[in-house]
């Protein structure tokens, strides 16, 4: 897809070391056959990423039996996912062969920067397709004017998560895998009771605290797709939409009207944003749905915290707007891409397509992530969706297995726009923590958002 994007937010010292290393290299980024007629030492592919360095072990041991005598994949454990952590060690001159992210906008600016290698060369030379490995929604968010810069080893694929037990006690039918948002406002009715400090809520939603998910939005997204708050031309914002109103509306009745899903005082008290606390609250019965992608069901595990006895977490798909005609699921990757200043590109194409499309189940499989190329039959996605559900106290396996192979339309959270992202996204916290703190208007929010909105887009546009 393309569209005209502004670079912003790297600091002209950061990008200057950043670029340094990119254009050191030939325009073709190949490093110079070697002229030593000495043995061939294994050569070593650092592998970049956050995840504890106990779970990569059987990562490494797959790769390097299979590439023995030739690669020797390393894994360097970053602190974390944050923007700079990432762009410090890329500009320190280490060696990275494959890096890792989780935010989009991090991922263009990068790739516009001159940081990461274009991959639709070795696409190309191994008959690949990026939108056939990963599907319309992806390939649309992740193709920069025709190159792409990045494959996501993961698919964070939104579901709802259920505590069955209450619905039983409640004598409530266990939700329909083709329900409506409107289905799923009345079965958080009747599991709402109580008041207080006692009360238990029908849901929980991340939807106002600056480090939720902005699942206020899920309606718009799943009815205007892929950058759902930008006009066509990405030169304005649509936030007076009919379908974002919708939206905004609906989770602000349930929240401050309906009184069904946790509140932003009691959710930000309680740390609800916490993925590991969202689960407790589920199996301990503070609230009887919770929407969450795939993964939540990671946080059975007993290393996370005791698992009661009794605990039965069923899991469903995420509610479709009224009207559509089938399910329609908001989801966003995390990705890894390839410096641009690597030693040798070949090297660093076999890890990255090792790690994110061939042998998927050794990283996101561990992970409880669904990767992020599609399965090509029910029988490979049962394979995969077998690694992800099994071994999870408390879940329900045979109903997991049953659901998560269910066909739905999917829409990339992921927004790799940049003109006016970051002012924007900042003013959506903002607002929203208003608005469900009860100091904010849904319309008042709603205007300020297209009115600033479209300034800040105008604004990046003129640099």
């Amino acid at each position: 897809m393309k569209r005209t994007v502004r670079l912003c937010g790297l600091t002209a010292g950061l990008l200057a070391a950043l670029s340094l290393g990119a254009c050191s290299k030939g325009s073709s980024g190949t490093s110079s056959p070697s002229t030593s007629s000495g043995p061939v030492e294994v050569e070593k592919v650092y592998f970049y990423a956050w995840t504890n360095a106990d779970n990569m072990k059987p990562l490494l041991e797959a790769f390097n039996k299979e590439y023995a005598g030739k690669y020797e994949m390393v894994y360097e454990k970053l602190a974390d996912a944050r923007t700079m952590t990432i762009n410090t060690a890329l500009a320190s001159g280490a060696p990275i062969d494959v890096m890792t992210q989780s935010s989009s906008f991090d991922l263009r600016q990068r790739a516009d920067s001159g940081i990461y290698l274009g991959l639709k060369k070795f696409l190309d030379r191994d008959g690949l397709e990026y939108m056939t490995l990963f599907g319309n929604s992806i390939e649309e968010t992740q193709n920069f004017d025709g190159e792409y810069y990045s494959f996501p080893y993961c698919n964070n694929i939104n579901m709802v998560y259920f505590n069955k037990k209450m619905f039983d006690e409640a004598g409530v039918p266990y939700p329909d895998p083709d329900w409506t948002w409107a289905d799923f406002r009345e079965t958080a009715r009747k599991l709402t009771k109580g008041s207080g400090a006692n009360k238990i809520y029908g849901a929980m939603l991340d939807i106002g605290h600056p480090d939720g998910d902005m699942y206020w939005a899920s309606i718009a997204q799943q009815k205007l797709g892929s950058f759902w708050y930008y006009s066509p031309d990405f030169k304005s914002t649509r936030f007076d939409a009919p379908e974002i109103k919708e939206s905004l509306q609906f989770f602000y009745d349930m929240v401050m009207v309906d009184k069904t899903c946790v509140p932003l005082e009691e959710y930000t008290a309680l740390r609800f944003h916490d993925d590991i606390t969202a689960m407790n609250g589920l199996y301990s019965g503070r609230y009887a749905m919770w929407a969450a992608p795939v993964y939540g069901c990671l946080y059975l595990n007993a290393s996370y915290g005791e698992i009661p006895p009794g605990t039965d977490i069923g899991i469903t798909n995420f509610p479709r707007p009224v009207g559509s005609t089938g399910p329609v699921t908001p989801t966003y990757t995390s990705t890894a891409g390839i410096p641009a200043n690597v030693k040798n590109p070949d090297a660093s194409w076999i890890a990255l397509r090792y790690i994110t499309i061939d042998h998927a189940e050794l990283f996101a499989g561990p992970k409880a992530m669904h990767p992020g190329y599609q399965f090509k039959t029910v029988e490979e996605a049962n394979i995969f969706n077998d690694i992800i559900f099994r071994n999870h106290p408390g879940l329900d396996y045979d109903m997991a297995m049953k659901i998560m192979p269910l066909p739905r339309i999917l829409v990339s959270r992921d927004n790799t726009v940049i003109q006016g992202q970051a002012k924007i996204n900042d003013l959506i916290k903002a607002n929203m923590s208003l608005v469900f703190g009860g100091e904010m208007s849904v319309d008042a929010a709603l205007k300020d958002l297209k009115i600033k909105g479209d300034q800040y887009i105008a604004e990046d546009l003129k640099k």
